[in-house]
């Protein structure tokens, strides 16, 4: 396997894995958010920097995920290891909060690192320089923002949809941020530096901002065995889309094989009983 590829494995992991823990730590305190202006005062401030904390964690995972881009000439090989970070998520529960792993959270992890490792191990590096079409990105993006909007309405009427209502459009957002910034890097030449002058850069910020605002929201309403495994799922499932209309390019069979490892994985994972994934 290439070095540069291992390099960006190695980033895109400690992206995923600092995004989420950060949203598990959110998941646990983001109701002191209701305590309005208590929330900054005793005893409600210590879960509001606790909060804080889990915010602070997901905005440095896009820096690592940035990097990690200028190692892979896919979007998609760094989402596919969102599922990763779940497992990091699962090893928080255990050692930090103290709680049981099982032979489910075992089996479940094993699914998310075999598949992740088929996914890396057996990617083929493009023939040529990545090259992307703006006309095919826009075109996309517009179709989604309607079926994002239609999503949004209907949840708004049927409450049960709220968490994976708003947990599709977050993890699709963090996809799409991920090939805004693989855009950006394109534009500069893979310079990574470079990007900071071109559009693309600040609006996958942007779009990561508006995931991380919409986790809270789905968060309130949603439960997290249905909103956590939500959001990872289209943060692999919405690169792969938008990658082959913005950039022409996709997995071999193969690897694709290892994407519905990757997904069971996960909801076998965030659907167990375990108190990081529940509200607190």
């Amino acid at each position: 396997m290439d070095q540069g590829l291992i390099l960006g494995l190695a980033l895109g992991t400690a992206g995923s894995i600092l995004l989420n823990v950060g949203k598990g730590i959110q998941k646990q305190k983001v109701l002191v958010l209701k305590k309005g202006r208590q929330m900054f005062q005793p005893p409600y401030r210590r879960d509001f920097i606790i909060w804080l904390i889990g915010i602070a964690m997901t905005v440095c995972a896009s820096v690592f995920y940035s990097a990690s881009l200028k190692f892979s000439d896919k979007s998609s090989i760094i989402a596919s290891l969102s599922g990763i970070g779940l497992v990091g998520l699962l090893l928080y529960a255990g050692l930090v909060l103290k709680e049981a792993i099982g032979a489910r959270e075992i089996f479940s992890s094993a699914l998310i690192i075999l598949g992740t490792g088929v996914i890396s191990y057996f990617n083929q590096p493009l023939a040529q320089a990545q090259e992307y079409r703006l006309a095919g990105f826009i075109y996309v993006v517009l179709i989604l923002i309607l079926f994002f909007g239609a999503l949004a309405l209907i949840s708004a009427k049927w409450q049960k949809l709220w968490g994976f209502a708003f947990g599709l459009i977050a993890g699709s957002l963090i996809g799409l941020a991920m090939i805004l910034g693989d855009m950006a890097l394109v534009k500069a030449g893979g310079s990574f530096l470079g990007q900071l002058s071109n559009l693309y850069v600040y609006l996958a910020l942007l779009s990561a901002t508006g995931a991380l605002i919409l986790t809270q929201v789905a968060f309130f309403k949603g439960s997290a065995v249905l909103v956590v495994p939500t959001i990872n799922s289209f943060i692999i499932l919405t690169p792969l889309l938008v990658e082959y209309s913005t950039f022409g390019t996709r997995l071999n069979w193969i690897q694709y094989a290892g994407i519905l490892l990757i997904i069971p994985g996960i909801i076998l994972l965030t659907t167990s009983p375990k108190q990081v994934f529940q509200s607190k």
